[in-house]
């Protein structure tokens, strides 16, 4: 076979094998004061992001917050 074409179909194979992680996407915001926290989702995992906002709306300490879900029994 030739390399040529043998490349291509390589490439194909590994990116269709989902080598990318998923994206993150930011479901909601919500904002009290002076923070703000998003809950953002990456396939199966949720994460919340915590920020402090300044006066201008700059964010800044942004840190990830511990998430613990609990099923209702």
């Amino acid at each position: 076979m030739n390399k040529w074409l043998f490349l291509p179909g390589v490439l194909v194979a590994f990116l269709g094998a989902g080598c990318a992680p998923p994206p993150k996407v930011v479901t909601q915001i919500t904002s009290a004061r002076d923070q703000i926290k998003f809950l953002i989702v990456q396939g199966d995992q949720q994460q919340v992001l915590k920020c402090q906002v300044a006066g201008d709306g700059a964010l800044s300490n942004c840190r990830p917050m511990q998430l613990v879900l609990q099923d209702e029994e």
